[in-house]
């Protein structure tokens, strides 16, 4: 037997009340000698008898009535007898070992309590219970219990977010489709709150009906600080040069770095720290919102690793995240002295070249117009139409698979997952971007679309924007992406190069369509379609994205930055996540082991003392009314 809340057996101290009550108002009659009383000795005595025994009931259950009250309030739990079954249900246990899991309080990490108590549900399975069980990744895994005992030991705390909603919302899904007439959902988390989602969506009510039972460790969520954001600025740097001037436009840089967290209730900094390519950059101290920006040392030429780093805390998952930089020399770029780009374009190319971003005028490098001569080419459309036909003839001359087509009047966004510098443009006007002949359209060509329109498209080392880089035509030029985007034109698209593109672990990633294969180590790849949706790698970190035997981008893997908030989501809350599911929250292991099973594991006696301290009463009242009544 154990008690729920063992200080309420303090209580028991009440019980001495009423015979303490007794003996203070205990009183010896006076004796009056009367002849004629002799006669009554004899029934005197006989009667005394009586009252002091109805007196010591009256007492006793008194004090058993307080004893019981007292008990109950201490919640005594004890096991079911051997040979009681609970019947069979349909059990899911979603088991949270998300990156915060692995936060330390007290010595120990919050997962390994999580853990315990999963391998004590477990074991007071039954052979008929239906088991399930819902770890990080969302996939509700069958098994019996020792499959699923197996299946704990080997998880520990790991990058990736758990989305504890829908994962109840997966839970329930599976015990409706088990035929059981029972059915439990457990969640053995920290119960953060960032991983509930957006405070405003709707509740799943996938759950209604069923008991659900969140259980989380009693301890205090520690202070945190993380790296939630470390990203190259400009997006590409230039060879040798310190701080990270880029191809990317727009002047000196180096790490754009934000931290997040739960702000610190000891409001204490901590420093953080930039390496790159294995070279040392820039510090700041910093607190949890702050957004810095750390100076980036010299690199040489090609894709680049790094690191933004911070003081270890209790949760030392997050205070550190990888980043990557392509680092180039200047590209040497031409513009067709014939082809109109506009003035825009002219002014954002000659201020790329004034601040040593691309050597402008140079020939053999990219070359700019309404035709290629031959060699890496961005082309254009022309702006009078009557143009277009002889710009085609070009682009067949070299092999060029796409053409111009018809105009189209239409405003779009544009959508390229491949070039961030356009995340956002707006297009009016523009050409259909068609394949040539009775080619097909090829998904690893197109970089950018206009609504489903290609609106960018690469075809061996020719490029081909369906639109002017004139207001008319888009707004692009009278946003502050422009020169970035133009510096990317031809420092990194027109070489055939992807870019960064950044994911968390686990999470869909759409790959750029001249991808072949992902290099998951130095010597090990992973060959994919072009274009194909992948998982991103569970473990953070830099991949290469690999077109052939060339680098041409690089996969960042870094932890979702909700995890690294550690705040504790209310008991509201989770009503309110999972409408008319019957939920109950406790940090009290030996109160999670009663509700196990609906409590068929273990019983709580508190509902039957407090049923026989009544009935106790009721005995004491009715002894008490049916006693003799002195007369004065």
């Amino acid at each position: 037997m154990f008690f729920l809340s063992p200080l309420a057996l303090l209580g028991l101290g009440a019980a001495l009340v009423p015979p303490f009550l007794h003996l203070m108002k205990r009183r010896l009659p006076p004796e009056v000698v009367f002849p004629a009383v002799r006669y009554l000795r004899q029934t005197e005595r006989e009667a005394e008898r009586a009252i002091r025994l109805r007196h010591v009931l009256l007492m006793a259950l008194r004090m058993l009535a307080v004893a019981l009250v007292a008990l109950a309030a201490a919640r005594p739990v004890v096991p079911r007898s051997m040979g009681a079954l609970h019947e069979p249900t349909a059990l899911a246990l979603v088991l949270d070992h998300s990156l915060s899991a692995g936060a330390i309080v007290g010595g120990a990490r919050l997962f390994d309590d999580l853990a315990t108590r999963a391998r004590e549900t477990l074991r007071a399975a039954q052979p008929g219970d239906a088991l399930w069980l819902i770890g990080a990744d969302g996939l509700p895994r069958r098994g019996a219990p020792a499959e699923l005992l197996e299946a704990v030991a080997a998880l520990g705390p790991e990058a990736r977010r758990l989305d504890l909603a829908a994962s109840v919302g997966t839970a329930a899904r599976v015990i409706a489709t088990a035929g059981y007439a029972r059915g439990e959902i457990h969640v053995l988390t920290d119960l953060q709150a960032t991983a509930f989602g957006p405070r405003d969506a709707r509740g799943d009510s996938a759950a209604a009906g069923l008991p659900v039972v969140f259980y989380h460790p009693a301890v205090e969520p520690p202070e945190n600080l993380a790296v939630v954001e470390a990203r190259a600025q400009p997006g590409m740097w230039l060879a040798g040069s310190g701080g990270g001037g880029g191809g990317g436009g727009g002047g000196g840089g180096g790490v754009a770095v934000r931290i997040g967290g739960a702000p610190a209730r000891s409001g204490a900094r901590v420093s953080a720290a930039l390496t790159v390519g294995g070279r040392a950059g820039g510090r700041a101290l910093v607190s949890p919102g702050d957004e810095v920006v750390l100076a980036a040392p010299a690199a040489d030429p090609g894709w680049r690793g790094g690191e933004v780093t911070l003081d270890a805390d209790e949760l030392r998952a997050d205070d550190h995240r990888p980043l990557a930089v392509r680092v180039v020399a200047p590209a040497a770029v031409k513009v067709d002295p014939r082809a109109d780009l506009g003035r825009f374009a002219g002014e954002a190319l000659a201020a790329l070249g004034a601040a040593g971003h691309i050597r402008l005028g140079v020939a053999g490098g990219v070359w700019l117009g309404h035709a290629p001569p031959g060699g890496p080419a961005v082309v254009f459309p022309p702006a009078d139409t009557v143009q277009l036909g002889a710009v085609n003839r070009a682009l067949a001359a070299f092999g060029v698979g796409w053409r111009f087509g018809a105009r189209v009047e239409r405003e779009d966004t544009v959508l390229a997952p491949e070039i961030p510098e356009l995340s956002g443009a707006r297009v009016g006007r523009r050409y259909r971007l068609e394949p040539a002949g009775d080619g097909a359209e090829s998904a690893r060509a197109v970089l950018a679309r206009a609504g489903r329109d290609p609106w960018v498209v690469r075809d061996g080392q020719v490029v081909l924007l369906a639109s002017r880089m004139v207001p008319e035509e888009t707004a692009l030029p009278l946003t502050g992406a422009f020169v970035p985007f133009m510096g990317a034109l031809v420092n990194r698209i027109a070489r055939g190069e992807a870019g960064l593109i950044e994911a968390a672990p686990g999470d869909p990633v759409s790959l750029p369509g001249r991808v072949t294969a992902v290099a998951l180590a130095p010597d090990s790849a992973w060959t994919v379609p072009g274009g194909a949706v992948v998982p991103a790698p569970e473990t953070p970190g830099l991949y290469a994205l690999l077109s052939g035997p060339d680098t041409i981008g690089m996969l960042v893997v870094a932890p979702d930055a909700r995890e690294s908030n550690l705040t504790r989501a209310a008991a509201d809350r989770l009503r309110a996540a999972f409408p008319g599911a019957r939920v109950t929250v406790t940090s009290n292991p030996r109160e999670y082991a009663t509700l196990r099973f609906r409590g068929s594991g273990r019983s709580e006696l508190t509902g039957g003392l407090l049923a026989v301290a009544l009935a106790l009463l009721l005995a004491e009242a009715a002894l008490a009314a049916g006693g003799p009544r002195r007369r004065g």
